[in-house]
């Protein structure tokens, strides 16, 4: 419809000096804009999936948010992302974490305002958290049974409450906002239970969870030539795929965080017919990743941060030595402006942005 069908010609009146008056037309192309831009707004949010309840959300997607919110939150996009490592769910040791404690992890990472993203995201800038919180990765080495473990109940089966994904299910369920999601670096074990084995691997998937590569015998592979190397990858992905057709693994954690002799053959490599192809390899650790948009980010060396007991952190370099690392350098952590589609950094920090790495994202300072 054009500006004439929708606003009949007019002959103008005069109005008395000194009196400002509006006319029908005004009013009328007033409420046109507005209707246009929140009808704007409601299409993205459907678009994404979203509700009548992320309004809200989608109105700082399409419009930003203020520069005094930017300062107020102290958003920081090329701030440093923990990606944590944990493997047994059971008694507390270096290795491993109680259920209660791994529960205590998520309660106090959610209260701090971490919230969490699969790897793939970290790796492909497609950072969707809400303004003023940080992303975190959460990742699972061994597929250790304590990981997720069937038991009957009432002759039904169902995931054990107190392996970790029992856990982050049913922390999920209280705190839908967190995001739960994990990739697990399998072993041939595969959680044990054997007979589940193909159930398991495939409820992750469907349940928004990644399969990621650990090898085969879990070998040191800087020990090894490019050959056995190349055998223990394919051999991880041929396990994989046998019971989860066509999966595609993007990741891999480097056993004891050795590197090949040659890294390039982490990125494209085949072995017996088997194509080796990631975007992404961690380390063991011990500290928070650079922003994907850093100059310093390399998805090919991403480091990690030890989920272990504070009592047993002689390093310093645990989860919650971190944690208050972040509190007390509040300019070091990643804090989100809740648009995907922007990457916002303080002026001061502008030449540590790598803008080959920005992609279709626009760059914002303040």
């Amino acid at each position: 419809m054009t500006e004439q069908e929708a606003v009949p010609r007019r002959t103008a009146r005069r109005r008395p000096r000194g009196r400002l008056k509006f006319t029908r037309r005004f009013y009328v192309l007033m409420a046109f804009l507005v209707l246009v831009t929140i009808t704007i707004i409601l299409v993205a949010s459907l678009a994404s999936g979203g509700s009548g309840g992320d309004f809200q959300d989608t109105v700082v997607s399409a419009i930003g948010i203020s520069e005094g919110e930017l300062n107020r939150l102290k958003v920081n996009e090329l701030g440093a992302v923990m990606i944590l490592e944990y493997h047994r769910i059971a008694e507390e040791g270096r290795w491993s974490r109680t259920p209660e404690n791994f529960r205590a992890d998520l309660e106090y990472l959610y209260e701090q305002g971490y919230r969490c993203i699969g790897l793939d995201d970290l790796v492909n800038n497609n950072i969707a958290v809400e303004p003023g919180c940080t992303p975190v990765v959460l990742t699972f080495d061994d597929a250790d049974p304590s990981q997720f473990r069937y038991i009957e109940q009432n002759g039904d089966l169902v995931i054990d409450p107190r392996c970790a994904v029992g856990v982050m299910e049913e922390f999920d369920r209280e705190h839908p906002d967190f995001n739960v999601t994990a990739t697990f670096y399998v072993l041939p074990g595969l959680f044990g239970q054997e007979q589940y084995a193909e159930k398991k691997l495939t409820w992750l998937v469907e349940n928004g969870y990644d399969i990621g590569n650990h090898t085969v015998n879990h070998p040191s592979l800087g020990e090894l030539d490019d050959n056995a190397a190349l055998k223990e990858l394919a051999g991880n992905i041929k396990m994989v795929q046998e019971y989860l057709p066509g999966y595609q693994q993007t990741s891999i954690a480097l056993p004891n965080g050795s590197e090949p002799k040659n890294p390039a053959i982490l990125t494209y490599g085949e072995y017996d017919g088997v194509e080796v192809r990631f975007q992404a390899s961690l380390l063991v650790g011990a500290n928070p990743a650079p922003s994907p948009v850093d100059r310093s980010f390399d998805p090919l060396r991403l480091p990690r941060v030890q989920a272990l007991d504070p009592s047993l952190d002689t390093g310093d370099s645990g989860i919650y030595a971190w944690i208050q690392y972040f509190m007390e350098n509040p300019e070091r952590r990643y804090r989100s402006d809740g648009n995907p589609a922007t990457v916002t950094v303080p002026k001061h920090m502008i030449d540590r942005v790598d803008m080959g790495k920005l992609g279709d994202k626009e760059l914002r300072t303040y």
